[in-house]
């Protein structure tokens, strides 16, 4: 779960679009086959034997029926709070306030799927951690391809054009001074692709000890689990000073950007905007009653 998941928050909202899966047409359906899906995302890390491939597949689906249960009304109640915040400007301090109650669900969801998962560690050859490096190798190579090996003035435009899509799905088109206003919480953008590409690699190789460790130690099922845990909290929070810093500015910034934005917007743009998470919401509360 990368979920990579805590990278910039350019964006109030971002942080609930991403998390809270695709936009308001397709909810149902992407949440419907997202243990599917997430077994083949795990299946190209990890390549799966046969006794292991029936067992994933029922733990993603126990988990599910328990994200269901216990997260989704919560995801719910989060965008049933936020909503009348829309109406008004917003201040880049109410927008951080949020971004930290959607930090906390998205911690919450680490101890569910570590108590479902946790055995997979223990059962993992050692080819399949040859794999897993193998994968993460490819994987980073396109990511820098990608965000780090490119001109300033196209990270800038890739940037931009990523922000104005999240933002054009919460609010529709936007005109040009609105455009503007992203572009100038971009202008001064604290993003640097070279330190979150090496902590990405911090955290992939720390996954990988910790792996290997389980294996070569041969650890009992709650040893392991602690130190998976022990890992999970460092991607939540990084043992580098530096880069929590460079994270909390980061997620300042996208503050601001937000709050930027949203005064420019007009009341119609507005109420899309809370009738856009009052879709969400609808869809969470039903996806959790089908539990």
């Amino acid at each position: 779960m990368n979920m990579p998941r805590l990278k910039a928050l350019a964006l109030l909202l971002v942080l609930l679009l991403v998390l809270l899966l695709q936009a308001c047409s397709t909810v149902k359906l992407a949440y419907n086959q997202a243990p599917t899906l997430l077994y083949w995302r795990l299946d190209s890390y990890l390549d799966f034997n046969d006794e292991q491939a029936p067992q994933v597949r029922e733990s993603l689906q126990r988990l599910q029926l328990r994200h269901r249960r216990e997260q989704l009304p919560r995801y719910a109640e989060l965008l049933q709070r936020v909503r009348p915040l829309l109406a008004e400007p917003i201040t880049a301090e109410q927008a951080c306030a949020i971004v930290e109650q959607g930090r906390s669900l998205l911690g919450e969801l680490a101890e569910p799927a570590l108590d479902t998962l946790a055995w997979l560690a223990g059962d993992l050859s050692a080819e399949q951690l040859r794999h897993l490096e193998r994968k993460q190798s490819t994987a980073n190579l396109e990511w820098k391809q990608k965000w780090v090996d490119i001109p300033a003035e196209q990270l800038a435009s890739l940037r931009y054009e990523q922000v104005l899509s999240r933002s054009e799905m919460l609010y529709g088109s936007l005109d040009e001074a609105q455009k503007n206003a992203i572009r100038a919480g971009l202008a001064s953008a604290v993003f640097d692709p070279q330190r979150s590409y090496a902590e990405r690699l911090r955290r992939q190789q720390d996954l990988l000890q910790q792996l290997r460790r389980i294996k070569t130690e041969q650890l009992a099922p709650e040893p392991a689990r602690a130190l998976l845990r022990a890992w999970l909290q460092r991607v939540m929070i990084s043992p580098d000073p530096a880069y929590q810093r460079y994270q909390q500015a980061q997620i300042r910034e996208g503050c601001n950007t937000f709050a930027r934005l949203h005064s420019a917007t007009t009341p119609a743009q507005r109420a899309r905007a809370q009738q856009t998470l009052k879709s969400y919401e609808d869809d969470f509360r039903q996806l959790a009653a089908a539990a």
